[in-house]
């Protein structure tokens, strides 16, 4: 089984397909597999993992032990990650085994096995509601020692957050980037994208502008890796 998030830019594909059907040979021997990039920034929106032991590999495609998840850093440990070589960024992308990572999910959230298991029987949403809010990672990954980590020979990047549009679009001299039917006077270092809704913008100066029939967002740029905090605030509002 391979679980991947859908806002990611990976390629060349078929170094990509090699590195999944590479993992699909660890997860046949029982490993929970997870596959690292090699950073090329000290990128603070990310999490990392700390690479151990080699398992196997050869120079194109290797798995090493993985030794540590950590979160999301602050630049300066970032920069230091980066400048050891032993982190790689946590791409999110798994492949395992169904029933390695039904045990390892019974043995570490035994709460959430329980809860499914109590759903998919009943078909009841109140036992699906009662199931925990958890990460797999915190759930099982950080937990468990049938962990591996692979390095690929693959480029990938994560677009599921507005400054992604920075790597992909021009800026102009201020070093804004304009997208859709925006427009600006005295802005500087600002991102706009709208959705077929004219937007102006006048003396703003490092903020993110989305614009679209079924609603408005306005933030820092600063705050953008934070955005789920505004998510979660929301629901809590209701």
């Amino acid at each position: 089984m391979h679980v991947m998030p859908a806002d990611h830019l990976i390629e060349p594909k078929l170094a990509f397909l090699k590195a999944l059907r590479f993992g699909a040979g660890l997860a046949a021997k029982g490993y929970l597999v997870t596959y690292g990039v090699k950073p090329d920034r000290p990128e603070t929106g990310y999490g990392y993992i700390k690479v151990g032991s080699k398992i196997c590999g050869s120079r194109k495609i290797v798995a090493h032990k993985a030794e540590t998840f950590l979160e999301k850093p602050n630049l300066k440990r970032a920069r230091a990650y980066l400048k050891t070589g032993q982190y790689l960024w946590n791409a999110g992308i798994f492949t395992f085994g169904i029933q390695t990572i039904l045990d390892e999910i019974r043995k570490f959230a035994p709460a959430v096995y329980e809860g499914v298991g109590k759903y998919l029987a009943t078909g009841n949403p109140k036992f699906f509601a009662r199931i925990p809010d958890i990460s797999i990672d915190y759930a099982v990954m950080e937990k468990s020692d049938r962990l591996a980590i692979t390095r690929g020979d693959f480029r990938w990047d994560d677009v599921g957050s507005w400054l992604a549009l920075e790597r992909y679009f021009p800026r102009d001299r201020e070093r804004n980037i304009l997208l859709g039917d925006a427009r600006g006077l005295e802005m500087r270092d600002t991102i706009v994208y709208t959705y077929g809704i004219p937007v102006r913008v006048y003396g703003v100066s490092g903020a993110i502008i989305v614009a679209a029939p079924d609603g408005i967002l306005v933030c820092n740029k600063d705050k953008a890796p934070a955005l789920k905090n505004l998510l979660k605030a929301k629901r809590r509002t209701r």
